[in-house]
């Protein structure tokens, strides 16, 4: 049986087309990406603009047409943190259903990151200790920590999220200095009230999202698959390209890889802050690099019937 799960974050609507087989083995057949932006201006007024609702449903009516052509005749489609800010989430839950005729499942910031991260450890075989998982987002990060196919002992959704941070500090690309300091001290804020358990001995690891475009950047592939499973980020990488991209402008960010950065040439520079700030927070010196997130993680909410990790 073949389904197709959608994760329509603040920024991006992405598409995974999955099935289990006959030994009971998942495999993940085909993804896609459309930047939506569902999240422009969400941080300061609280409601998705008809646009953006137009622009996602154009998304889903192409991602519908993706998923009969490959014969998923399930979808599941989840929204995150712009859709749980919004203070017109039913006009956004009855716009998709009108529309498309899909339910719109709105996930907590607790069940996001629970889900991120079965989703990001499903990719490798060789984790059974304890590790953390963050996945950096458009309007949220979500960070956990547990052990692989156990309870987690800590999820936790932060309000600091890329688009978010770029609405609310930046005026220009790059950032004057008081806008690049005052973006470091939310997230320093934040990280402080999330109280994350600390542990330099503990693997972390980077779902998806902007972890996984630093390192498709970094190791000049095209494809998050091309990673592979033994992809590290080291924390003088991290800071050697926070640096590099605050101080680029945006031509000089979409030079780097004008088809990776399409989209995203705006964000990843903060995104990436957060990675250091992060990493500089946990007293890690290295990250893993997962290519999978909170759509493979869906799927495993789907087949395993399981309410969360």
């Amino acid at each position: 049986m073949r389904i197709a799960t959608i994760d329509v974050g603040t920024n991006t609507a992405l598409l995974l087309i999955a099935e289990r087989d006959r030994s009971g083995e998942l495999c993940f057949l085909h993804e896609e990406r459309r930047f939506v932006r569902l999240g422009a201006g969400v941080d300061a007024a609280r409601r998705i603009r008809p646009e953006s609702m137009m622009r996602l449903r154009s998304a889903l009516i192409a991602y519908q047409e993706i998923a009969e052509a490959w014969s998923a005749r399930t979808i599941v489609l989840c929204g995150t943190s712009a859709s749980r800010d919004a203070e017109n989430q039913d006009e956004l839950i009855e716009f998709v259903r009108s529309e498309t005729g899909l339910h719109f499942e709105i996930l907590s910031g607790e069940d996001e990151a629970a889900w991120s991260f079965a989703g990001a450890v499903s990719a490798f075989s060789d984790f059974t200790q304890s590790c953390t998982v963050f996945d950096i987002g458009g309007g949220s990060t979500e960070i956990c920590v547990g052990i692989p196919g156990m309870p987690l002992s800590y999820r936790m959704s932060l309000n600091v999220g890329t688009v978010r941070l770029v609405e609310r500090c930046f005026t220009s690309q790059p950032p004057v200095p008081a806008e690049a300091l005052l973006a470091r001290r939310i997230v320093d804020a934040s990280l402080d009230s999330a109280e994350i358990p600390c542990d330099p001995e503990r693997p972390l690891v980077g779902a998806a999202g902007t972890s996984v475009v630093l390192a498709m950047l970094h190791y000049h592939v095209h494809a998050p698959s091309q990673l592979g499973n033994e992809a590290f980020l080291s924390l003088e990488e991290v800071s050697y390209w926070q640096k590099h991209l605050m101080a680029a402008n945006m031509a000089e960010v979409m030079a780097l890889n004008p088809t990776l950065m399409h989209g995203r040439a705006d964000v990843l520079p903060i995104g990436v802050l957060i990675f250091e700030c992060l990493m500089r927070r946990l007293g890690v010196t290295q990250c893993r690099i997962s290519p999978r997130g909170l759509r493979h993680g869906l799927v495993l909410r789907y087949f395993d019937g399981i309410s969360g990790p």
